[in-house]
């Protein structure tokens, strides 16, 4: 992706500038609860600029409903999590996201997320969002008499912040990539993908019919171009 050319972005999202999340916690939270960390698929999706910018803790700087079908389709069925910021964020009809159980992480005791389920921790919301799509896929077998083919996948949802942490213990990240410049209010970066860790496989370019960046209206002559991204552990 042209954001991996970047060798700094403003926000930093470096090693030591937010609290480590291993591999190891993440298993060890998964164990507590009998499940092995092979059984899980954790993943991330977010959409960004080709320079990694994905909004300003708010807002995005861009509408693309093409990827807002994208997004409700990759996550609808399955649970996600998300920080605090993120879940504020969502629109009053969308919050919780609909079809989806919302695991919301806080530091707040008090913190009160109706529709969502607080976590203190991201290894408890993965561990708790795990636990609870196998035993869907489980119960859903046992009465159609027939696997499910889902994948049994959580999804991190964010923020930026949230996404450079579950960095080190993501299998698959869908990024949707948006060629187009956000405006300077608009300093929320995502963490780049490490290359030695991950292989990429990134779609053609599309056109969008109605997507425009935030500031300007639709057109036609300079339609907003955006492609979908999926990086896998290697």
């Amino acid at each position: 992706m042209t954001s991996n050319n970047q060798p700094h972005r403003p926000t930093g999202y470096e090693p030591g500038d937010y609290p480590e999340l291993t591999a190891a916690a993440v298993s060890y939270a998964l164990e507590a609860k009998g499940i092995s960390r092979d059984q899980v698929e954790i993943g991330m999706i977010w959409a960004q600029t080709t320079a990694g910018v994905i909004g300003d803790g708010a807002d995005m700087p861009w509408y693309l409903p093409e990827d807002l079908k994208h997004f409700k389709n990759a996550t609808t069925g399955y649970p996600v999590v998300m920080g605090r910021t993120s879940w504020e964020a969502l629109d009053d009809g969308f919050r919780p996201l609909p079809g989806r159980t919302n695991y919301v992480i806080t530091r707040q005791d008090d913190y009160d997320a109706p529709g969502g389920i607080i976590e203190p921790s991201i290894p408890s919301a993965l561990a708790n969002a795990a636990e609870q799509i196998l035993n869907e896929l489980k119960d859903s077998a046992s009465a159609e008499g027939t696997a499910d083919e889902r994948t049994p996948t959580v999804w991190v949802l964010g923020g930026g912040q949230v996404y450079a942490q579950c960095m080190p213990v993501a299998d698959r990240i869908v990024i949707t990539e948006i060629d187009m410049e956000a405006p300077e209010r608009f300093q929320v970066y995502a963490p780049l993908v490490p290359t030695e860790e991950f292989e990429e496989h990134a779609e053609e370019w599309q056109e969008s019919l109605k997507g425009h960046p935030v500031d300007q209206e639709v057109n036609p002559e300079q339609p907003l171009r955006y492609r979908f991204c999926t990086w896998t552990r290697r």
